[in-house]
């Protein structure tokens, strides 16, 4: 009868490791699924403009998958941008302005992107690598390394001259929202090695606990 129960608690013992894989594996992904599923109910609009101005001057793409790289671009005419800022900052009645922009605008302007969920190649403000028909052209690769809801967001650094001085101002231009796909079989490249490791430490310490016990029982 001891045998009996010594062999199924070590039959029990040694699907530990696989239930824990199973854990490891079905748990997050499951809870990552409903999160995916909420997110995309919530997401009504893809690309928010900060201030009304011509939103077809941002791309960015329908679908994103995680860890898989993708590309956001900004063409920009600033000229006509600096136009309609400064035609903004006229009218504006005194003491209000727009996101604290005052003076003449310059159409010299760096952009720049901002995400916690996503890695950009290019960090910081960037000079317009390319100007054509006067439309300046930015270009970013992105890396999204989670799932589920993220943001990103393009600011313009601008040029203003104000009472005679020359002034610097961050501009938040628009709000590119995602609902990035979980990619199972790169996360599992990425992460098999831990999961690796911390089924080895428990069927370890079974093996070793199963090797004692047997021992015990033969000693008796």
């Amino acid at each position: 009868m001891r045998n009996t129960e010594s062999e199924s608690a070590a039959s029990f013992n040694l699907l530990m490791p696989f239930a824990l894989l199973i854990v490891l594996l079905i748990v997050p992904f499951s809870i990552n699924a409903l999160m995916h599923m909420l997110a995309a109910k919530r997401l009504h609009s893809p690309l928010v403009m900060k201030i009304p101005f011509d939103s077809t001057t941002i791309t960015i793409p329908a679908d994103v998958k995680q860890y898989e790289p993708f590309e956001v671009a900004l063409n920009l005419d600033t000229k006509q941008l600096a136009k309609f800022l400064n035609e903004i900052v006229a009218a504006a009645a005194e003491g209000t302005s727009i996101q604290g922009i005052a003076g003449e605008v310059s159409s010299s302007m760096k952009a720049e992107v901002i995400s916690e969920g996503f890695k950009p190649d290019k960090l910081g403000p960037q000079e317009s690598p390319s100007i054509k028909y006067g439309v300046a052209n930015w270009r970013w690769l992105m890396t999204p390394d989670s799932s589920g809801a993220q943001h990103l967001k393009f600011r313009l650094h601008l040029t203003t001259q104000h009472n005679g001085q020359q002034v610097s101002r961050v501009l938040d231009f628009a709000e590119a929202n995602f609902v990035v796909q979980a990619n199972l079989s790169e996360w599992f490249n990425r992460n098999g090695l831990w999961i690796a490791v911390l089924l080895l430490i428990p069927t370890v310490l079974v093996w070793k606990f199963r090797y004692r016990f047997i021992g015990l029982g033969e000693r008796r």
